[in-house]
C-alpha cells in the first residue's frame, strides 16, 4: 500500500481501483499512477530519443527517470551541448482506467519533466506545451478518455525549451543538465463539483484560516472544515463557511477557526495536524481532501532577527540538490529521508532547495522530521521572462503553500531573480512569507554569499551589501536600515577546502552579532554522476565536487566538524578537572531545554600499542540532565569515582530529546604511560649542527646508520626498514640545533631534537621518509578518525583509531573516508603496518601533529584555491600545520585560524620507534 504521506497532493489517495459503484468514492479524489513514484520503482514505457547514444529506434525507458542515466542522448555538466539542442524524448504509454469513473472529471498529472513537454491522447491533444522543468503541471482529460477501451498517451519531451528565458534560468546552470519524465506521471480522477486545492495559514495562537479553490461549482452550498490529529482524533469542532453564488470570487471559500492551546510546529519538536475539509450540497458531502499542516507564526522582524513562535530561531544549513549518482534527479522517499537524516545528524536545522523547489515528498519529509526550508524558484544567473514566469510562480506557490517547513521564498539565485515576480508570491500564500534574493540584501536579509572574513564583520554589523555587475563586494551605505545577516550560500566546499575549513572562524564571529539569521554552507553533496557509458564517477571537472559529503552520502571530515560547531549542546569541561566538578553547559536550542538532553559520561583507558581493541571502560554514569533554557548557560554536575585516578579521558556523550547524537566529547585526564622507564642506554649519538660524520648504533637486533643527525638506514634482525632521512626541517627557514639518538636495551630507538625556525612559515616540524607503497594500515591514539587542517581543528575525537591505506583525494576519487594520509592532532603513539613489518612510534614530547604521507590534492587548474602546502615526507612531527583554503579563497581571507604560522624561537620534541611486532 502506498504511504499517503509520500505523496504530497491535497487529496486523500485511493489507490486500490475497483468496480464498486460511484457513489462509495464519489467524495473522494482517486489516483492511478502511469509512472513509478520514484527511481526505485520505475516502470517501462516506449521510448525513442531522437540523437545522441541508442537514438533512432523505439525501446523501453522506465519513468520515472533521466534518459541520459540510462545511456540516452547526451550527458552534460552546465549547459546543452550544441549536437544535443534538438534533442527530444518520446513516449509512450497504454493504460486502461476504472469503469466507475465515468461521470467523474479526470487530471493528467505530470509532477516534473525536463523540459518542453506536449502530451496527446488517443491522437488528440490534450493542452499546450508545457515549459519549466521543475514544476507540477495538469491538464483535463475527461472529453479525451475512453473508459471502455485501452487509451494511448504519447509524450514529446524537448530537453532544450523552445522558450530561452528557460533554457537560461534551468539549462545554463551550475549543474548536470538532464532531460525526461523525472517525478511521477498520474491520473486524478474528481467529482464534477471538487475541491481543487486550499492555501493554509495556522498562526501559533491557534487561529486557522485556509483559503479553499473550487472547481465545477453547480449547485454545492457549503464547505466545512474539521481539524484532527494525523490519527484523525477531532481537535475542536467542525467549522464552515457558505458558497456565495454569484459574489466576488464564487469559486472561493475562506475557512476560520481557532484551536485551543495547539501543539505547535518548529524543527526541534515538529508537531503536525491534518485538516478535512469538504464540499457539500445540503449536506451531503460531495468531495473530501484532507491536507497536513502545522500550527506556527513565522516573523522576520527587521533590524533584528528571525522569530518562529515568539522565539528567536537561528538557520543552520546546507544547499541541497535534489540528485542521485545512478539516477540523476530521479529520486525516492528513501533518498530524501537520507538526505535529512545526513543533514540532521550533522546538527544541521535547515535547506535551502537550490536551485529550483524539489519534490514534494522531500517536502514532506521536512515537515515530519524538522527542517526549515528556504524553496526556491528556479534561475541561476538568468531568469525566466515575463511569459513563463509568473505560470511557474504560481506552480511552484501553490503546490508548496501549505509546508510548515517553509520560511522563506526564493526568487532564483544570484541575479537570476525577475523582480516583476516579488508581488506574485503573496497572492498564492496567504502566510505572506518574504521573498529572498539569494546573494543579494533583499526584503531585509542580506544574504550575500562567500564573503571574505572582514567583509562578514560588516556584514554581521548589520550593513547591507550588494554585489556590483562586474564582481567585488560593496557596503551599501546609502541604506541605513540593518539587515539580517544570512548567507544563502558560504564555506564553498569543493575537494577539502571549505564547508568545515575555517566555519569555526566565521561561526564565532557571526554568533556574536545581534543581527544574526543563519547560514547555509555549499553544498551537501557532491554531484558525481555515474556515467552510464564507463561506471567511472564524473565530477565535471571541479563543477560538482562541492559537498559535505560524497555522491553516495558518504561522509568526509568537514561533516564531523561542523557537527561539532553547530552542536546545539556545546559542553565545556573546567579544568583541572576534580571529583566533585562541574561542567558548563551552553545551550543554542531555540525551544529545548537542556533537562530533555542526555549526558552520559565514561571513564576510559585507552589500549597501548601492544593491546588489542581501542579503550576499556573503568566507570561509567548518567549526569542528572540540567534546566538549562534556551540560549541560556548553566552548570552541570558530575560526580567521577575513584577509577578517575587510573582512567586516561573523560568521554561525555550529549543526545538529543529523540536519541540523536549530538556530540560525544573526550577528554583526557592524564597522559599515558607508553614507554617504559628504567631502561638503559646501548648505544647513542649527538649532533649538535656543527659537528657532522656517520655512526652506527647496534644492539638488540638493531642496526641504525645514523649520518649527520640522519637517520639513514634500520634493520632489525637482518630485515630492512626503509625509514629514513630524517629529522630533517620541514621548513625552509629552519636549523637544527641538536639531535640525539638513543638505542635502549628495550629495543626502542629514541630521537631527541631541538631546531630553531623564524618568520611567516606555512608549516614547521621534522620529518622523515618513507615508501608510500609499502604502508597497508594505521593505528593511533590521538585525535580522529579524521586528518585536521590548521582551520579544522573540530570534528575529531580523543580515541585508538585504525583505517587501512588509500589513496583518497576529496571529493575528487573514491570516496573511502576517512583519508589515510594527512595530518592528525595529538598524537601519543602510531603504528604503521607495511610489507617490512610493523613500525611503532611514540610521541612522548608536546608536539601537536603528525603527518602521515602526503595527501595528493587534484590537478592544481582544478583546485583554485582549495589547496594546503605541505612538507613532502612519510612522516612528519610538526608544531604549525597548514591551514587550507576554498575554492574562492585564500585561507588568509577566512579567519584568524587562515593566517600563516609565525615561529619565533626553539622548538623541541622527542619520539621513538620500535622495528617489527610488539609484546602484547
Amino acid at each position: 500500500m502506498f504511504n499517503v504521506r509520500c505523496f504530497p497532493v491535497l487529496w486523500i489517495l485511493t489507490f486500490l481501483i475497483s468496480a464498486a459503484p460511484l457513489a462509495s468514492h464519489a467524495q473522494q479524489t482517486e489516483i492511478k499512477f502511469l509512472s513509478g513514484h520514484g527511481k526505485d520503482d520505475a516502470v517501462p514505457w516506449d521510448f525513442f530519443c531522437t540523437s545522441g547514444n541508442q537514438s533512432g529506434y523505439w525501446t523501453n525507458l522506465v519513468v520515472p527517470s533521466n534518459w541520459e542515466m540510462h545511456g540516452f542522448g547526451s550527458l552534460n555538466y552546465h549547459k546543452d551541448p550544441a549536437n544535443a539542442l534538438d534533442e527530444k524524448g518520446l513516449y509512450r504509454r497504454s493504460f486502461t482506467v476504472p469503469g466507475d469513473w465515468k461521470g467523474r472529471r479526470v487530471f493528467l498529472v505530470f509532477d516534473g519533466v525536463m523540459t518542453d513537454t506536449s502530451a496527446k491522447l488517443n491522437g488528440e491533444s490534450v493542452g499546450p506545451m508545457h515549459q519549466g522543468g521543475f514544476y507540477r503541471f495538469k491538464y483535463e482529460i475527461t472529453k479525451l478518455l475512453k473508459f471502455d477501451a485501452t487509451n494511448l498517451l504519447e509524450v514529446t519531451v524537448a530537453k532544450h525549451s523552445a522558450n530561452e528565458s528557460v533554457n537560461r534560468a534551468e539549462r545554463l546552470a551550475d549543474y548536470w543538465v538532464f532531460g525526461g519524465i523525472y517525478r511521477p506521471v498520474y491520473l486524478e480522477a474528481v467529482p464534477r463539483q471538487f475541491i481543487e486545492r486550499v492555501a493554509i495559514d495556522a498562526k501559533a495562537d491557534g487561529n486557522f484560516s485556509a483559503e479553499v479553490f473550487l472547481n465545477g461549482l453547480t449547485n454545492a452550498n457549503e464547505v466545512e472544515g474539521q481539524v484532527q490529529t494525523l490519527d484523525g482524533k477531532n481537535v475542536g469542532k467542525p467549522f464552515d463557511a457558505g458558497i456565495i453564488a454569484g459574489g466576488a470570487r464564487p469559486d472561493m471559500a475562506n475557512l476560520k477557526t481557532k484551536i485551543a492551546s495547539p501543539k505547535l510546529w518548529n524543527a526541534e519538536t515538529p508537531n503536525l495536524y491534518q485538516v478535512k475539509i469538504r464540499l457539500k450540497q445540503k449536506g451531503t458531502t460531495i468531495h473530501e481532501i484532507s491536507q497536513r499542516f502545522g500550527f506556527r507564526t513565522f516573523e522576520v522582524r527587521d533590524g533584528d532577527g528571525l522569530y518562529l513562535n515568539g522565539k528567536r530561531i537561528v538557520l543552520k544549513g546546507a544547499d541541497r540538490h535534489s540528485f542521485w549518482p545512478d539516477s540523476g534527479r530521479c529520486l525516492s522517499e528513501a533518498v530524501h529521508r537520507l538526505d535529512i537524516e545526513t543533514m540532521k545528524d550533522m546538527n544541521m536545522n535547515a535547506v535551502r532547495m537550490s536551485h529550483y523547489p524539489p519534490d514534494a515528498d522531500f517536502l514532506d519529509l521536512c515537515d515530519e522530521l524538522g527542517l526549515y526550508v528556504l524553496d526556491e524558484l528556479g534561475g541561476w544567473h538568468h531568469f525566466y521572462d515575463n511569459e513563463v514566469g509568473p505560470k511557474l510562480v504560481r506552480e511552484m506557490v501553490a503546490r508548496d503553500v501549505n509546508h510548515p517547513s517553509i520560511l522563506f521564498w526564493d526568487n532564483g539565485n544570484e541575479g537570476g531573480f525577475n523582480t516583476n515576480f516579488d508581488h506574485l508570491f503573496p497572492e498564492f500564500d496567504p502566510q505572506h512569507r518574504r521573498v529572498l534574493h539569494p546573494w543579494a540584501a533583499f526584503s531585509g536579509v542580506n544574504t550575500a554569499h562567500y564573503l571574505d572574513y572582514d567583509q562578514a564583520k560588516i556584514a554581521c554589523d548589520g550593513v547591507p551589501l550588494y554585489y556590483h555587475s562586474r564582481g567585488g563586494v560593496f557596503a551599501n551605505t546609502n541604506d541605513t536600515a540593518k539587515y539580517i545577516y544570512m548567507p544563502t550560500e558560504f564555506q564553498h566546499g569543493l575537494f577539502d577546502g571549505g564547508a568545515g575549513a575555517a566555519l569555526e572562524d566565521y561561526w564565532k564571529l557571526m554568533s556574536a552579532s545581534r543581527y544574526l539569521g543563519g547560514g547555509f554552507i555549499w553544498a551537501l553533496l557532491d554531484e558525481g554522476v555515474k556515467r552510464p557509458d564507463t561506471g567511472e564517477m564524473d565530477t565535471a571537472g571541479n563543477q560538482a565536487p562541492d559537498g559535505i559529503v560524497g555522491p553516495y552520502r558518504q561522509r568526509e571530515g568537514s561533516f564531523y566538524a561542523i557537527k561539532e560547531i553547530w552542536s546545539p549542546i556545546e559542553v565545556l569541561l573546567v579544568s583541572p578537572l576534580e571529583r566533585h566538578n562541574y561542567l558548563v553547559v551552553k545551550n543554542h536550542y531555540s525551544f529545548t531545554d537542556a533537562s530533555q538532553c542526555k549526558f552520559e559520561w565514561q571513564l576510559r583507558k585507552f589500549s597501548a600499542p601492544n593491546q588489542k581493541g581501542d579503550f576499556k571502560i573503568l566507570a561509567k554514569g548518567k549526569i542528572a540532565s540540567p534546566e538549562i533554557p534556551p540560549g541560556q548557560t548553566g552548570p552541570a554536575k558530575i560526580d567521577l569515582p575513584e577509577s578517575e585516578k587510573n582512567a586516561d579521558a573523560l568521554a561525555l556523550k550529549v543526545s538529543d530529546p529523540d536519541g540523536r547524537e549530538l556530540w560525544t566529547y573526550v577528554w583526557p585526564l592524564r597522559e599515558p604511560k607508553i614507554l617504559p622507564d628504567n631502561v638503559h642506554v646501548i648505544a647513542s649519538a649527538e649532533f649538535d649542527g656543527k659537528n657532522g660524520g656517520a655512526i652506527e648504533l647496534k644492539g638488540k637486533g638493531i642496526v641504525a646508520q645514523i649520518e649527520n643527525g640522519e637517520l639513514i638506514s634500520v634493520e632489525r634482525d637482518g630485515k630492512k626498514f626503509s625509514l629514513s632521512n630524517g629529522p630533517r626541517v620541514a621548513a625552509t627557514n629552519s636549523v637544527f640545533k641538536k639531535v640525539s639518538w638513543q638505542l635502549r636495551d628495550d629495543g626502542w630507538l629514541q630521537c631527541d631534537y631541538t631546531y630553531t625556525a623564524e618568520g611567516s612559515n606555512a608549516f614547521f616540524g621534522v620529518v622523515f621518509d618513507y615508501p608510500e607503497n609499502l604502508v597497508k594500515h594505521k593505528r593511533w591514539l590521538g585525535d580522529g578518525p579524521f586528518r585536521v587542517w590548521k582551520n579544522r581543528l573540530k570534528g575529531v575525537t580523543l580515541g585508538v583509531w585504525e583505517n587501512d591505506y588509500n589513496n583518497t583525494i576529496t571529493g575528487w576519487r573514491d570516496w573511502i573516508y576517512p583519508e589515510f594520509k594527512g595530518i592528525f592532532a595529538n598524537v601519543r603513539w602510531l603504528q604503521l603496518d607495511t610489507t617490512e613489518g610493523r613500525i611503532t612510534v611514540v610521541n612522548h614530547s608536546d608536539v601537536p601533529f603528525v603527518q602521515v604521507l602526503t595527501p595528493e590534492f587534484p590537478p592544481m587548474n582544478l583546485v583554485g584555491k582549495a589547496f594546503a602546502p605541505m612538507p613532502k615526507c612519510g612522516l612528519g612531527f610538526l608544531d604549525a600545520i597548514p591551514p587550507i583554503g576554498s575554492k574562492f579563497k585564500d585561507a588568509t581571507k577566512t579567519g584568524p585560524q587562515g593566517q600563516p604560522n609565525v615561529a619565533n624561537g626553539e622548538y623541541s620534541g622527542s619520539v621513538a620507534f620500535y622495528f617489527g611486532k610488539l609484546n602484547r
